[in-house]
């Protein structure tokens, strides 16, 4: 038959059954000859469908390579921010010495201030025995040695006041009514200096109501229980509240102002308290609310000054005259993310994103020396002025490439574009005074911030305003160098009609910068 691709029409093989040649049958064989073809095209598209998985899956495990040490350098880093580097003792001789403890060389000593006055005259008599190597038998010698000891007088008693009023009848009441003598509570056990006092050892002192309750106690044997103590913060804030809304019009009114808000606890629950003031005043305000009508409701809407903040958009509603940002939160940011980069192995490190992220703090640092050099008067005003443009200059060269760090393309973004930080980085060398940091608002907020750690926030709304309140008025008298219990004190006796004088001083407050 020769080699044909198919038999002929109507050919039939003999040997169909029992083939001489495959030994078997030719069906049979025909049968498994086809199946054996779909097995292997099925074979071959579950191979290439295996082949795609395992391409994937080296695509995921490079992806989750990366993050894995995306994840270690940050939690690295935030170990960090907890614990400081332990520095080893230098053994060989070319180390560098450790730093030496204590003050620099030359630096003058401190003691304390010798008292204005002396209350008493103690005689000492020579010593018959020295009083270090027990010699006896000395004879006393023509010099004396004067020291001045100050020491506080604790008296465990109270002075008990009865007032004896006499009564008149009202015509208008129709009843009898009695008048109120200087320094007296009206309808009061307590009197308002125990009151004052309490209420400064509860927020200037930090002091729990039941450790108020237990300094009184003992010091002064004034028995009182701590729900008391909590009633005089109310009585005092309730009494300050016409001087507080004083606080909020001067807060207005300011040239230059400082912002910034802390996290507080209210029965549980997330709130907010915020911080506006300077050198002059504090004030504070509790809400549940971070968003801008709290903002709205301390500053207004058309805020006539010079506001120094971090860049939190909640601040925009104000549109002050200028803004400036806070340059040590760009430093510490910038800061943070040049050194989880450099954590990560050199192969997945980004240069051109740690370079962006050193010279950015570097600038923020120069800015920062500007400004302490202007306020010394080292660098003239104008001068400093003038160096705007070749700063802008700095910066737009610096932010002229986008990164392939995510963080350090935002932070390029939030330094460059003029919506954003782009406009706030030098507003400080245009106007007088104002500081390239916002580290007035921080340490405004620091007792704040201890306070809620000790006391873990507030029970309600009134009672973090209350706290707000009081923190607002003793702040500013400590600003304005009032004694703060005298404030108090006032506010009690005099509530609603406690004239603004005793809280503040006009010519404490610094006057507008016109330059």
């Amino acid at each position: 038959m020769g080699r044909y691709k198919e038999a002929p029409w109507g050919f039939e093989c003999p040997y169909q059954n029992a083939c001489p040649h495959l030994g078997m049958s030719t069906t049979w064989a025909s049968l498994e000859i086809g199946d054996a073809r779909k097995q292997r095209g099925f074979l071959g598209l579950q191979l290439h469908r295996t082949e795609e998985y395992v391409k994937k899956l080296e695509e995921d495990n490079k992806a989750l390579e990366a993050e894995n040490a995306e994840l270690k350098s940050r939690l690295k880093q935030q170990h960090q921010l907890k614990f400081k580097a332990n520095k080893k003792v230098p053994d060989h001789p070319r180390d560098p010495a450790p730093k030496r403890r204590g003050a620099p060389r030359g630096h003058p000593g401190w003691q304390r201030a010798t008292p204005e006055r002396v209350d008493r005259s103690v005689h000492v008599d020579a010593p018959d025995t020295c009083p270090h190597c027990r010699h006896e038998g000395l004879e006393p010698v023509d010099k004396t040695h004067v020291r001045i000891q100050e020491d506080i007088i604790l008296q465990p008693r109270t002075v008990v006041t009865e007032y004896i009023h006499q009564k008149a009848f009202c015509p208008t009441c129709r009843r009898e009514v009695f008048a109120t003598a200087d320094g007296e509570l009206r309808n009061c056990g307590i009197g308002p200096i125990t009151k004052a006092t309490a209420v400064y050892l509860r927020h200037s002192v930090k002091l729990s109501y039941r450790d108020v309750q237990k300094v009184l106690t003992g010091l002064f044997g004034i028995s009182f229980v701590p729900a008391s103590a909590m009633a005089f913060s109310h009585q005092t804030a309730d009494a300050g509240a016409a001087l507080y809304e004083d606080l909020r019009n001067k807060v207005r009114a300011a040239h230059i102002i400082h912002g910034d808000e802390t996290h507080w606890r209210i029965d549980g629950k997330s709130a907010q308290l915020w911080y506006a003031g300077n050198t002059g005043f504090d004030f504070f305000h509790a809400d549940y609310s971070r968003g801008s009508k709290v903002a709205e409701a301390i500053f207004g809407t058309a805020f006539n000054g010079y506001l120094t903040a971090d860049s939190y958009a909640g601040y925009n509603i104000v549109n002050p005259l200028g803004r400036q940002v806070c340059l040590a939160h760009i430093k510490r940011k910038a800061d943070e993310i040049a050194d989880r980069m450099e954590m990560l192995p050199k192969k997945k490190q980004d240069r051109r994103s740690i370079h962006f992220c050193r010279a950015l703090s570097r600038l923020a640092s120069h800015c920062c020396k500007l400004g302490r050099e202007r306020n010394s008067g080292e660098l003239a005003f104008k001068k400093a002025r003038a160096l705007i443009p070749k700063l802008e200059k700095t910066r737009d060269k610096l932010c002229a490439n986008p990164l392939k760090d995510d963080d350090a393309e935002n932070l390029r973004k939030r330094v460059s574009l003029s919506n954003r930080d782009g406009k706030r980085l030098f507003v400080f060398l245009e106007v007088n005074g104002m500081e390239p940091t916002n580290n007035h608002a921080e340490q405004a907020l620091r007792l704040p911030v201890i306070f809620r750690k000790i006391s873990f926030g507030s029970r309600s709304l009134e009672g973090a305003q209350n706290l707000a309140i009081n923190l607002s008025l003793m702040g500013t008298a400590k600003r304005q160098n009032k004694d703060p219990i005298e404030l108090l004190k006032s506010l009690l006796l005099n509530r609603e009609n406690t004239p603004a004088e005793n809280l503040y001083r006009p010519e404490n407050i610094p006057p507008p910068d016109t330059s």
